[in-house]
């Protein structure tokens, strides 16, 4: 390689080196969005389960993981708005491609490690009958934090 075509293939490779980063700025704004999108098309049944875990609560930058050890409790307030408690957070997870029949049933997680992430699968449970009737993939996770009063 020439001296002149130097700075064109470090351009380049800056290009190509950066563009992977992009897109997963783009994809995680997007992440937010979805779930913004599906907290507003809760029906009034939802909207009162999302309203007891997310009232006064902003959303944050979604996260890959959530540590089981912080987890009180969890909800679907629909088959696209499942919430997660840990006390001062409430993470919540929009599944790309929904998680039926999850608000009447339990959720169960299946990862042999102790947090849940984005690309695990969860069983839907029927609680009375205690077996699998449905299943998703998670994806990231929004955090929705109470704001700080005051300035």
């Amino acid at each position: 390689m020439d001296m002149r075509t130097l700075p064109v293939a470090l351009a380049l490779a800056a290009v190509t080196c950066t563009a992977p980063l992009l897109a997963a700025d783009s994809r995680r704004d997007g992440v937010t969005e979805k779930t913004l999108a599906a907290i507003a098309a809760l029906d009034a049944r939802g909207e009162k389960i999302a309203d007891r875990y997310l009232k006064d609560r902003v959303a944050g930058e979604p996260v890959a993981c959530l540590p089981h050890a912080r987890m009180r409790r969890s909800a679907a307030a629909s088959d696209d708005v499942l919430l997660y408690d840990s006390g001062s957070v409430v993470y919540v997870n929009s599944p790309d491609l929904g998680c039926p029949r999850a608000r009447n049933n339990a959720l169960i997680s299946v990862s042999p490690i102790p947090r849940l992430c984005s690309g695990d699968i969860i069983q839907v449970q029927d609680p009375l009958a205690g077996v699998p009737i449905a299943s998703c993939t998670l994806n990231e996770f929004v955090p929705f934090r109470k704001m700080k009063k005051g300035g």
